[in-house]
């Protein structure tokens, strides 16, 4: 149910732009963030990377256009929280970073929720 269709495309082109833009920056600093994600323990990194970029512009297009938007939402929220408990382990962090850790892990939780929103509020595609 959409109240303002104007409201939705903005929203959904705000909410898709961080991934997107995400997506791309790691395209253009690809051995560091394989790098950082060995440094966190992330297995595979290398790969891992690739399923990130994949997931993160791809799903971003998907949804700031609006193709198949609704499953875009659920895979890029799944793919949010997967990320979230692996790089914001904010009950592991040494008292000077937990509450940035914290702050990161709970914008995701809400970044997450939009996405939910989103899949929620999406149309059906006509068939």
């Amino acid at each position: 149910m959409q109240s303002s269709p104007t409201l939705y495309r903005i929203g959904r082109v705000l909410l898709a732009s961080l991934f997107l833009i995400s997506g791309i920056l790691k395209i253009t600093a690809f051995s560091g963030v394989v790098g950082y994600m060995s440094s966190i323990g992330i297995p595979f990194a290398t790969f891992a990377v690739l399923l990130t970029i994949v997931v993160e512009v791809g799903g971003g297009l998907a949804i700031m256009t609006g193709w198949n938007a609704r499953p875009a939402a659920i895979i890029v929220a799944l793919f949010t929280a997967g990320a979230t408990l692996a790089a914001h382990r904010f009950w592991e962090a040494d008292p000077a970073h937990m509450q940035n850790q914290l702050n990161n892990f709970l914008k995701n939780v809400s970044i997450i929720g939009a996405l939910l929103m989103l899949a929620a509020a999406t149309p059906e595609p006509k068939k």
